[in-house]
Parts: C-alpha cells; structure tokens; sequence
C-alpha cells in the first residue's frame, strides 16, 4: 500500500483514461469516480487497474471526489491524497518528486503542467497558445512565487494534498466555477499551510483544440479566479485574525495576489488603451518603432520559449500566437464581466470540452509528444 492515493473523478472520460490511470497506478493507488458516466469510463478505468465508484447520476466535480473520499475510507488510510483530471499524464516520478519536497507546514503541491501536443495537432494554434502560456507562466510568476512562499494556483489537474487539508476541504460545497479556486481561497483564508510549486515533477494535459473550446474555457477560468478574488478578498492586504492582539495581520499572500492583479489590469486593457496612449505621446514617441520595438520583444520571447520547449514551430506559429493573446485578453475582461454578474455559482458542475484519445508510450510522454 501506498501513502498517496490519487483520485480522479470522471464524467465520460472513456477516451482518456486509461492511459491516466496506469501511468497513476504505477506510483500510488488510484480510485476513480465514474461520476454518471453514460460510457465505458468505469469499466476502462477498472481494467487499467482502478478501484471504481459508479454513480447513476451527475452531481459535478467536488460532489464526486466528497463521495469517493467517503467510500474508499481515504481520509483515514492515506497520508496524501492527490486530485488529477482524467487527461492527465503523470511522469513516472511525479508523485515521489512531488511528496518528497511537501512538509508539515504545506497543505498542498502540484508539478510542472505541459499541453499534450502529438502531431495529429502540430500546427494547432490553440494547443500551442497554451503550450506557450503553460511555460511562460510556470518559468517566471509559478516559480517566483514558489520561491517566496506565496503561490496562488492549485493546479487542478495534477495536486497533491495533506490529507487532513483534503478531508478539510471535500466537505465544503464549492460556489465558485471551478473548484481549485476556491480551495486556494479556504487555505488562505484558514491558514492552513503554503501551497507549494516543484518545477521538477512533470505531467501533461489535454488542452481545448478549437477556438469555440479554447474561449469558453479560457474564460470559465479567469472567472472562477475572479470569483475566488472577490468571494474571499484575496487582494486585501490586512485581514482580520483574531490570534493577534490587534485582531488583525498583514498577508503576505493577498499582497503578492494583488501585485499580480496590478499586473493584470494594464495587460488587459492595452489593447484599448495604446491608442489613445500613442496619440497623446505621439510627439515624444514614434508608432512605428514602438510597434517595431514590441513585436520584437514579443518574437523573442516565443523564440526563448520555443528553445525551452523544443518546439521550433512555436516560431512559425507566431502570428497566431500574437493575435490569440490579444483574444486572451478579451477574455479576461468577458470573465470580469461574468463575476460581476454571477459573483457566485449554485453549484461547480461540470464543463469540460471535447478530448482527443491517449495513446501515448513511455519515450514520447517523457518529451510531451503523443
């Protein structure tokens, strides 16, 4: 018997999950909740060597892992319990990389996540916008972050949790569009333990290969954060903590949150604003060489990227990488507008877009390729 036991949670996930539960059961027991399924998703995870909960009915994500923590006894077996999508590859030293660098003092961890990009999709524009923003974002905020103890993403594809923090959470109903978020919101908000980043454990996911997939789940992202932001003010810096003798603590968790939404306000709204910035500033500034001088910055950092990467046809991919960050930040201003409306949900269901099939072998998942 392991200490970690990983579980997934699934709703017709025939297509991808076998190959995710092999490469699990190879490092720690897997339970699967085959959460009102309408194919083979439980009998393909059974055989892949899963222990397995049907369910006859749909309840979403947090319902279905609260009810497999409950029927396999994980709370009280376990010293970790990980969550992991049923798309999800892990490398074969995932979980000892991980658990190996988690102590008392941290309630959750997750590993590095890369796009699943095999060559039936090589030129796909939204797989490589995410391949782009997966390493761009891990190798500079994630691991910044890590560094200072202030990390504020639970990767709900890939994260390991203390199981009394896992048993902690499970049980509260999850109002928010995704449940990671509001989980970070409850580790911040209860203090109970930094959430940890190691670059050096590897896993891959699948990623939205169409536009209208990229789009909606891209803003169904931002707008759960946006949700947690607001629903748990994570960007005010003094809270209230009634340990201290002033009843209240300086956060140095909600302050790096709010740097990082200082950050985002003016990468969202450039589009709109280098207009009428350029026409104010146009007898100090030539448009031209500005244009010149961001567009080779911009190239730069997709060749740096690329090289990281070894994937030289993010270069040729450019283009299209340029005008979908410019959507990207359409849609973080489309998810503002979503959490203003809909601060809260009724309840996290689930929302997952189409997937292509796994079929991966050992020497292509340790490079990303399928």
């Amino acid at each position: 018997m392991h200490e970690t036991a990983i579980l997934i949670s699934s709703k017709n996930g025939e297509k991808t999950i076998a190959e995710t539960v092999r490469r699990a059961a190879a490092q720690a027991d897997v339970y699967v909740v085959s959460d009102g399924s309408t194919d083979r998703t439980a009998e393909v995870a059974r055989r892949a060597g899963a222990r397995v909960l049907a369910r006859a009915s749909s309840g979403g994500k947090p319902d279905a892992l609260r009810a497999g923590a409950r029927v396999f006894r994980l709370a009280d077996r376990y010293r970790f319990i990980g969550v992991v999508d049923d798309d999800t590859l892990l490398a074969p030293d995932y979980v000892e990389r991980v658990t190996s660098r988690m102590t008392d003092g941290d309630a959750a961890a997750s590993g590095r996540i890369d796009s699943l990009w095999d060559d039936a999709h090589r030129w796909n524009p939204y797989i490589a916008m995410r391949a782009f923003m997966y390493w761009s974002y891990q190798v500079t905020i994630k691991r910044g972050q890590n560094a200072l103890g202030v990390v504020n993403v639970i990767c709900g594809a890939n994260s390991i949790f203390r199981v009394d923090v896992f048993a902690r959470l499970i049980e509260e109903e999850v109002p928010y569009a995704i449940d990671d978020m509001f989980w970070v919101g409850e580790i911040a908000r209860h203090r109970l333990g930094r959430i940890r980043y190691v670059h050096t454990a590897q896993s891959w996911t699948i990623d939205p290969h169409t536009f209208h997939d990229w789009y909606r789940q891209t803003v169904r992202w931002s707008w759960a954060q946006f949700q947690s932001i607001y629903g748990h003010r994570l960007v005010a810096p003094v809270v209230r903590d009634q340990r201290r003798r002033t009843g209240w603590r300086v956060s140095g968790f909600n302050l790096a949150y709010l740097a990082l939404v200082l950050d985002w306000i003016p990468y969202a709204l450039e589009p709109l604003l280098v207009v009428p910035v350029l026409l104010l500033l146009s007898e100090w500034v030539d448009p031209l060489w500005l244009c010149i001088w961001l567009g080779g910055v911009t190239m730069a950092w997709i060749a740096v990227a690329a090289a990281a990467l070894r994937r030289w046809r993010l270069i040729l991919l450019a283009p299209a990488l340029i005008v979908l960050d410019l959507v990207y930040r359409g849609t973080m201003l489309h998810a503002f507008a979503k959490t203003v409306r809909s601060p809260r949900v009724e309840s996290c269901r689930w929302d997952s877009p189409p997937r292509f099939e796994l079929q991966a072998d050992e020497g292509a998942v340790r490079t990303g390729v399928v």
